[in-house]
């Protein structure tokens, strides 16, 4: 029997995030993943708030943090909007930073580094679970090798686990949005300038990498003509709309994601957690997947930290009943309202296409709204 103190399924960000911010000298993690090696080949990019970010800096990833640069505006607007009167209907801006965005394989690589040399920290690769058992005081997990390990808590990150089903029957609603991300490598002058338009097929968002490189991210319906364009038609529709803006912009890469919905409508059961995708995957359209992740981290180990301090063990029920209690109505409203957000945003039903814009040039007029918006989004 090998022990571990805390058992996290997965090989994604998230997994890494979490064994570096809850492993220490009195406790460790073992990360298992079903597959031998990752595939690097995505061109995935996440909007890190501020909060995020220091959170990065605090388990040990400032160079890709020092890599990026700081979002100090972002503009908004209707597409017809913006194309008939030249003008946004509303920006956000601040002196310092609102945020960073960074590429996910550039981040992912250097977590690795981060546990590799953390001795309290263990990757087992290419291993698949065959059952988890708990059995009171023991929780065994059981892998297909026959190999048993006894945890105190089981965290899966990965939704494609089988253990989702076994221990959270019932439990994950989930929706098929109809909706294909094109995601794009961009070559352009950023100015720290991120930019989000709201088209009649869905959401599209410029978002700087760097002072010459930024990632645009064009959520459509899987019905829009758009996805049956090659690369050159894309390339010359996004200059359409952004080259007065940005100046000419380069297509470097482009890759298609298919949109779904999942959210678990509970993520604790039997010394369980459910982080990341396996608690809840939104529509990328307000950037919070990552960060509302990141909360949950660390809300978890501010719990488990707090309550070893008063002498509970690990995987107390009362640990896990306190952290669901604390981060479920957080998940709850962020997840659900962006999917909202997008069916409004690019509606045409005249009435509710009136009562947003006129929600927008609210927003816009009133700086206490949004200084409230800023804050929420940049997690201060």
């Amino acid at each position: 029997m090998i022990k571990t103190d805390i058992a996290i399924i997965g090989l994604g960000i998230t997994s890494k995030l979490a064994a570096l911010a809850l492993a220490s000298d009195t406790r460790k993690v073992t990360i298992f993943g079903e597959e031998n090696s990752q595939s690097h080949s995505s061109n995935l990019v996440t909007f890190f708030s501020l909060s995020s970010i220091d959170f990065l800096k605090n388990v040990g990833i400032e160079n890709v943090v020092n890599q990026s640069v700081s979002i100090k505006e972002i503009s908004c607007s209707k597409l017809e909007k913006y194309q008939l009167n030249k003008k946004f209907q509303i920006n956000f801006k601040e002196k310092n930073e609102m945020g960073r965005v960074i590429i996910n394989n550039n981040l992912s690589d250097s977590l690795d580094s981060q546990i590799k040399v953390n001795k309290n920290i263990t990757i087992l690769n290419n291993v698949k679970i065959k059952e988890y058992k708990d059995e009171g005081v023991n929780k065994i997990l059981l892998l297909e090798n026959e190999d048993k390990f006894s945890v105190s808590l089981l965290i899966i990150a990965d939704k494609k686990s089988n253990l989702i089903n076994e221990n959270f029957k019932n439990n994950i609603l989930k929706k098929d949005l109809k909706q294909t991300s094109i995601v794009m490598d961009v070559t352009t002058k950023t100015n720290n300038h991120a930019y989000q338009f709201f088209t009649k097929n869905g959401a599209l968002a410029l978002l700087p990498i760097n002072e010459n490189m930024a990632s645009i991210i064009w959520s459509l319906e899987n019905n829009a003509l758009l996805l049956k364009y090659s690369a050159e038609e894309i390339s010359e529709e996004i200059n359409k709309i952004f080259k007065n803006i940005t100046g000419l912009i380069e297509v470097v890469n482009l890759q298609k994601f298919k949109l779904n919905f999942e959210f678990a409508k509970k993520i604790t059961s039997n010394s369980i957690v459910l982080l990341g995708d396996a608690a809840h995957s939104l529509h990328p359209i307000a950037g919070q997947g990552l960060n509302l992740s990141i909360k949950d981290i660390l809300e978890l180990k501010n719990k488990i930290e707090y309550f070893k301090y008063l002498g509970y063990a690990l995987n107390n029920s009362i640990i896990l009943d306190e952290y669901e209690k604390t981060r479920q109505s957080d998940n709850t409203i962020y997840t659900f309202a962006t999917n909202y957000l997008d069916e409004v945003l690019k509606s045409r039903n005249y009435l509710v296409n009136t009562i947003s814009n006129l929600g927008i040039a609210t927003v816009e007029k009133n700086n206490f709204l949004k200084n409230m918006i800023i804050k929420s989004a940049t997690g201060q």
